[in-house]
């Protein structure tokens, strides 16, 4: 819930935003003043993320009083609510989400609460990308890589290869249990029972000692016959991924930041530096999953016609998934839509030669066919 504080000194437009704002179940009121003074000196308790504020009120005009709530409480979303239009170019001075006319009506204020998520959504992921690098950090897209407590990266000095290998697969189980057998099984399965007993136990050893020496803080248990890794506040971009895709969120205008910033953690293939055969199925699992939810928002901005917003989304699917003949047609039908000639036929071409590169095929018939209708329509 977005929890916001609305100041306006008649009572009537008090009650009546009031109503509004409880009958759209985004919002709790924490608190309603009349009087500038009486919010100035409850603000800082109530520490609300929004104020709805009237832009006319006796002894402090709204621009002035938002600067001191500003002062008073740092981070604060302001949403003017005024019979006045003439002080629109004022109210932004102070960066307002909104700028509503009385007399109010819900798309009105359904607008600015729409942008009043978008912002507070914008903030928490820049909050929690400087929140990532204050703990430790594992990432596994595009390659292993480890961030000490102080948030700085480090090029860990793994021993060997497989002390590198085991790092990757405790971190891959999410930091379960996980019984020895399976950690045989996977790294070592070629090697007699007795051989690999002694590599599992000298591995593990090499791995604490590398996370010790690079500064990680981490606590590798074994108990009844399982390991698990512990790790002080620890995150992870494949854990979060994984998380996201089990929510299986429609995209809408709420959540469409969140889309891009956890596309954002896909940065290449699942320990793309190291070709592990245990590994294989869940890389290809993320990269399945990575180009499911890219269709899902570029769609999304297509349907929206935020047309500049699915092309950057398709180009980043096809750095990924060079070879995913839908994305390119979308990428084609986006050209089209935007009367965009030349892209449409550098396009074209560009995955013409690709798929003859790669595959030694030609684009499908309806492609071509779809390609050269597109052209004629120009």
């Amino acid at each position: 819930m977005i929890r916001v504080v609305i100041i306006d000194d008649e009572k009537p437009s008090l009650d009546l935003l009031g109503n509004m704002l409880l009958k759209d179940g985004r919002i709790e009121v924490i608190g309603a003043f009349r009087r500038p003074s009486d919010a100035i000196r409850e603000i800082a308790d109530l520490k609300p993320d929004a104020v709805f504020l009237d832009m006319e009120m006796p002894g402090m005009n709204g621009v002035e009083l938002a600067l001191v709530l500003l002062e008073l409480c740092g981070e604060l979303n302001i949403i003017y609510v005024t019979a006045h239009p003439s002080y629109a170019v004022d109210a932004f001075k102070v960066e307002a989400v909104d700028y509503l006319l009385k007399p109010l009506i819900s798309e009105q204020l359904n607008r600015a609460l729409t942008r009043l998520q978008k912002r507070m959504l914008l903030r928490e992921a820049l909050e929690t990308k400087v929140t990532y690098q204050q703990e430790t950090r594992i990432v596994g897209f595009g390659g292993l890589k480890l961030l000490n407590t102080s948030g700085m990266e480090e090029e860990v000095k793994w021993r060997t290869s497989k002390t590198k290998e085991l790092m990757s697969f405790l971190f891959l189980k999410g930091l379960s249990d996980v019984h020895k057998g399976q950690i045989i099984q996977a790294l070592w399965p070629d090697c007699s029972e007795e051989q690999a007993q002694s590599n599992l136990h000298t591995t593990m050893y090499k791995l604490k000692k590398a996370l010790k020496t690079t500064g990680i803080d981490a606590d590798i248990q074994f108990k009844s016959g399982r390991y698990r890794m512990a790790l002080d506040r620890a995150t992870g971009d494949v854990w979060e991924f994984e998380d996201f895709v089990r929510g299986n969120m429609h995209v809408d205008s709420a959540n469409a930041l969140h889309y891009e910033r956890v596309l954002e953690l896909y940065t290449g293939d699942l320990f793309a530096d190291s070709d592990y055969l245990w590994s294989i199925s869940k890389r290809e699992e993320m990269l399945g999953f990575y180009i499911k939810l890219s269709k899902r928002l570029y769609s999304y901005y297509a349907r929206e016609e935020r047309l500049e917003e699915a092309i950057q989304r398709i180009g980043k699917l096809l750095q990924h998934a060079p070879l995913d003949e839908e994305a390119h047609e979308q990428l084609l039908d986006l050209y089209f839509r935007q009367k965009d000639r030349i892209s449409l036929i550098r396009h074209y071409h560009s995955m013409k030669e690709l798929l003859n590169q790669e595959l030694g095929l030609e684009p499908r018939e309806s492609v071509r066919q779809l390609y050269n209708d597109m052209l004629y329509k120009l």
